[in-house]
């Protein structure tokens, strides 16, 4: 798997980055000029532009290998929205992105920690653990991390995952005050699938909002996704030419823009 490289920050990407969406709009001026405008909804782009500096030797080399082993801007890679939520449905626990174990009954429209009617609530009516996961076509070697808002009015037990070849895992009690859970995952494996979710014990009932995973070490502020996640398997560098600058020995600094299909 092409992906672009992480630092050795754990992120992928440094301030300021600027991210835009790019669309296009076919007109055609009829012979007795009425005009016709129709958006081209297949041409829409992501764009990235990401400043980085004070990059280690170790660093740039990975982004320079992977620059040459895309050939500039005619390969694909995936990549990783350090802007964004990699999950997909982060609301709407009840679509096809999400896998859920058979005891596993969910309730939407639940309250959420910012009054409205957006959380979920999971429960376990089986006899064994029981898991609600999504799985993600991403680096497994990578780190990442996993947060939610979770509430119990049983102070019921939740466990938080990060699964591939090993796990990762974090079990935490749940009371009747909404606290958000984060979790950093980080596996020592090199598969190229990775499942996130919550698994609950026999009889557990617990609410859930804001999924999130994002390829860094900490969470930041929640983002809300729909059938689009943050993961773009068909990035693409937007140059044939990555110009870099040396700031001082082993230290390197380059402006990265990548774009991708929508």
């Amino acid at each position: 798997m092409l992906c672009f490289p992480q630092l050795h920050s754990g992120a992928l990407a440094q301030f300021p980055i600027r991210r835009r969406i790019r669309t296009r709009t076919i007109c055609n001026t009829l012979a007795d000029g009425r005009l016709w405008k129709l958006s081209d909804y297949h041409s829409r782009q992501v764009e990235w532009e990401m400043e980085l500096s004070g990059l280690s030797g170790e660093e740039w080399e990975a982004i320079e290998t992977l620059f040459r082993e895309a050939e500039g801007r005619r390969g694909k890679f995936v990549f990783l929205d350090p802007t964004g939520n990699l999950l997909a449905w982060s609301e709407n626990l009840e679509r096809e992105a999400w896998t859920k174990d058979p005891f596993i009954e969910l309730t939407p429209e639940a309250a959420d920690p910012f009054g409205t009617k957006r959380a979920t609530g999971v429960r376990n009516s089986g006899g064994a653990p029981q898991c609600l996961q999504q799985t993600l076509a991403v680096p497994a070697w990578f780190q990442y991390c996993l947060s939610m808002w979770v509430r119990s009015w049983e102070r019921g037990e939740v466990t938080v995952f990060g699964r591939s070849g090993t796990a990762s895992a974090r079990t935490v009690t749940a009371g009747p005050t909404w606290q958000r859970i984060v979790f950093p995952v980080k596996l020592l494996c090199s598969d190229e699938l990775l499942r996130f979710g919550l698994e609950l014990p026999a009889g557990g009932n617990v609410e859930v909002f804001g999924l999130q995973v994002e390829a860094q070490r900490g969470a930041s502020a929640y983002k809300r996704t729909l059938g689009r996640s943050g993961v773009y398997p068909e990035a693409r560098f937007s140059e044939d030419v990555l110009a870099v600058r040396a700031e001082a020995p082993g230290c390197y600094c380059s402006t990265i823009r990548i774009v991708s299909r929508i």
